[in-house]
């Protein structure tokens, strides 16, 4: 998304842009799949605080209509028997109160020891295990503390000792969200027009000098006056994009001092039914963890009936529990764990699926991760230094954009969006002179 808003953007405001895209499709790890006989997006799927977001506006002026998604219409789970989640929480007050204050305590220990000109290295676990590990609370004060680590590993996209303990949960999580009803694919194809894309030319090297830029592929070289580089972190992170000379040092530190892949990722499993056999006006459909130790198992799923029409549940798997299902897991045995979970909640008696996809954003050669996320002594400068373009004598030549440069709202789509929008004005005020050129741009 990032990549494809700056090149229209730069586009219709006269320069010359070329794509270059390693995959056999655009859109990156945003990918609206109709395997299953329904648009169903695999990577990003959400338009988070949809009431105020660029996305939303986007939609509206090229008629794709929106399915607002509930907050509130949580129900856990058991046995074929549904609770409210605000009464499992009631019921479990005291765990959560418990856990609340160790994060808060550990909140402020990062925070003095920032004010004394330190850099903490504290995660969520290391607030949030001895709590887990107590055993003078009830089951289900543990459990419902358990559930609560999993969302924030979940929409986070890492494992709870990854994460930083100041941005431990997403900010977007309680606002109003969105899903563009027939998937982002529409957006995408909103966004390519007019553009010259070159598909399946994985970069190998980006040769830079005062003078030009040189985009090497298996295929060709490219040459051009700049290059915008929208990859995701993690080939920047390995190496597996070069450049010459080698980025500074101080940028690549920023760069591996973001979170992004290892074993952080969201899986998604999307499984389709002969029938629905869940209750069609619930949204969320959750279970508790079977115990601190096994959360991240597709305990979380998200009714898509509604919104495809056809009887399809969307499950998260999250943490080390998600990495291992990516890396080491067949499809067939990602798709039994999530089976077993629903016929925990439901039953023995609901049917095997029809079809199902899981997506393996960490084994994807062009991905290694989902998105960024807090890591663990991290530091917004580092967002802002990663954003930063890399100056030759004659101006800025290498230009980085994507969700990861974002300081508030990294990991969602419409960070990258902003991302590319501010590259491509920044790149227009650089080579034109003038303050700025939104051109075409349909959010504004």
């Amino acid at each position: 998304m990032a990549g494809l808003v700056t090149a229209r953007l730069l586009h219709d405001s006269g320069f010359q842009v070329t794509v270059i895209e390693a995959r056999d499709r655009v859109g990156g790890r945003v990918w609206t799949d109709e395997s299953l006989g329904a648009p169903c997006d695999i990577g990003g799927s959400w338009i988070h605080g949809a009431d105020h977001n660029p996305l939303t506006d986007w939609c509206k002026a090229v008629g794709i209509r929106l399915f607002y998604t509930p907050d509130d219409d949580r129900y856990i789970y058991e046995n074929g028997q549904a609770q409210e989640r605000s009464k499992l929480e009631q019921a479990a007050w005291h765990g959560l109160t418990v856990a609340q204050q160790a994060i808060e305590e550990a909140i402020a220990r990062a925070q003095a020891a920032k004010a004394e000109g330190q850099r903490p290295y504290i995660s969520l676990a290391d607030a949030l295990q001895p709590v887990l590990a107590d055993a003078s609370l009830s089951t289900l004060d543990r459990r419902m503390i358990a559930a609560m680590v999993a969302v924030a590993e979940g929409v986070q996209g890492a494992p709870a000792d990854l994460l930083d303990i100041e941005e431990w949960f997403p900010k977007e999580a309680h606002g109003v969200n969105a899903v563009p009803i027939g998937g982002y694919k529409q957006l995408l194809d909103d966004a390519v027009t007019g553009l010259d894309i070159r598909l399946r030319q994985p970069v190998q090297k980006i040769v830079y000098t005062q003078k030009e830029v040189q985009i090497i592929t298996p295929q060709t070289t490219f040459t051009a006056d700049l290059a915008v580089i929208t990859v995701p972190l993690g080939l920047l992170k390995t190496g597996q994009l070069q450049f010459e000379p080698p980025l500074p040092i101080a940028k690549q530190a920023a760069i591996d001092g973001i979170g992004f892949g290892g074993a952080g990722v969201l899986g998604k499993l999307f499984l389709r039914f002969p029938y629905r056999f869940w209750p069609a006006d619930h949204a969320w459909l959750l279970a508790l963890p079977p115990s601190p130790e096994e959360r991240g198992g597709f305990s979380s799923w998200f009714n898509l009936e509604t919104i495809t029409g056809a009887p399809i549940l969307m499950g998260f798997t999250n943490g080390y529990t998600a990495a291992n299902f990516d890396r080491h897991a067949t499809d067939a045995e990602v798709c039994a764990a999530g089976l077993q979970v629903l016929r925990q909640m439901f039953g023995n008696d609901i049917p095997a699926p029809e079809n199902f996809i899981f997506a393996r954003w960490l084994s994807d050669p062009w991905a290694l991760g989902s998105y960024s996320y807090p890591a663990v002594g991290g530091s917004l400068d580092d967002r802002r230094l990663y954003a930063e373009p890399v100056t030759g004598a004659h101006g800025a030549q290498l230009y980085f954009a994507g969700e990861a440069t974002d300081l508030t709202d990294y990991g969602t789509v419409h960070a990258a969006l902003r991302s590319g929008e501010a590259t491509a004005l920044r790149i227009y005020q650089t080579y034109c002179g003038t303050p700025r050129s939104q051109g075409y741009a349909p959010w504004r």
